[in-house]
């Protein structure tokens, strides 16, 4: 099976902006000693001219799905979503359109006009009034609720999102109650995979709680789902721990999610680079630094989008894929089949 192209991708996955109005402490848009990563956030907005000139009408006509979700931005920061969003919907009136947000920003009219373009949004929404801001800093509940009985007092498809603290787990079955209440049309609770994580610089943590201004958050007593595997990486370095480790490591299979039969998704960050997916995130900050020689061979403002596709990247990484040397952690952990 061929790997992803101009001529078979079906979903484009778009960061919109690298801005947010909250600040989750646990977010890639801070290190862990919660500074903001400068360079990386605050600096850029996908366009509405971008999506014209760089992705373009011949390809939005046949795309299935064009999904809302960043590394660093909420795209309800970007000050043209709408408009970008009624271009996608001129060009292609069936394509899926979904975007995950705080739901904290912007006034009423930008979220009565997400329902009225039929844009589906998953709201992601930590708790109630007392808890939901521990975690989703700086969001206001008043403004949220407003802006979510807007969104679906106007025929918005909802889904509420909710991950689970200490502080918030006692919560979970009324959070869902009031989603019924409001209209809801899904619920869904999990627990946060970022207790125990590699930053950008290979180091690994695996904490429990976290100091946030004046309060700690912390992992909630029953989540026992251990979401990295370190049986082959060591624990700080990018190095195999043995020989059968190495050799299992090439060997398992890897189902890239973003190259099925009945879907191919690329993943667009606000600065233009191009991956197959979000797990990869900022490819100048995370792994797929050590594949990558020329960043501008992978960016739609220097290069356009059949390029990059056919281009060594998106080669290394389906060689990598089928147990090359060019081999990511993140394929093979998002997407390694047991």
């Amino acid at each position: 099976m061929s790997y992803i192209t101009t001529d078979n991708l079906t979903n484009i996955m778009a960061e919109m902006t690298d801005y947010c109005n909250a600040a989750c402490p646990m977010c890639n848009r801070f290190d862990w000693d919660l500074n903001l990563v400068k360079g990386s956030t605050n600096t850029q907005h996908t366009t509405l001219e971008f999506v014209k000139q760089r992705i373009g009408e011949e390809i939005i006509s046949r795309l299935k799905g064009w999904e809302c979700q960043g590394t660093y931005g909420d795209a309800s920061m970007n000050p043209e979503t709408i408009d970008i969003f009624q271009y996608l919907r001129e060009i292609n009136p069936n394509l899926h359109i979904t975007m995950f947000t705080n739901g904290g920003a912007r006034t009423t009219e930008f979220w009565k006009s997400l329902a009225v373009l039929d844009v589906k949004v998953t709201f992601g929404i930590d708790g109630l009034e007392d808890t939901n801001h521990l975690y989703r800093r700086n969001v206001k509940w008043q403004h949220l609720m407003d802006n979510v009985r807007t969104f679906i007092g106007n025929g918005g498809n909802a889904r509420w999102d909710m991950l689970i603290f200490k502080h918030n787990q006692h919560q979970v079955d009324d959070c869902e109650k009031l989603s019924k209440e409001m209209g809801f049309v899904f619920f869904k609770s999990s627990f946060s995979e970022r207790w125990e994580d590699f930053n950008s610089k290979g180091e690994y943590r695996n904490i429990t709680s976290l100091r946030v201004d004046d309060y700690v958050i912390e992992k909630p007593s029953d989540q026992v789902k251990d979401f990295m595997k370190n049986d082959v990486w060591l624990k700080n370095k990018n190095v195999f721990v043995e020989k059968q480790s190495e050799e299992a490591f090439f060997s398992r299979k890897i189902n890239c999610l973003s190259c099925q039969p009945h879907k191919r998704e690329i993943y667009i960050r606000a600065n233009g680079d191009v991956s197959p997916c979000c797990i990869l995130g900022d490819v100048k900050r995370n792994e797929p630094k050590r594949i990558i020689t020329d960043y501008k061979k992978i960016n739609l403002h220097h290069t356009s989008l059949k390029n990059i596709l056919d281009g060594k990247f998106f080669k290394d990484l389906a060689s990598g894929i089928a147990g090359g040397e060019k081999r990511l952690q993140g394929c093979y952990y998002a997407c390694g089949e047991k």
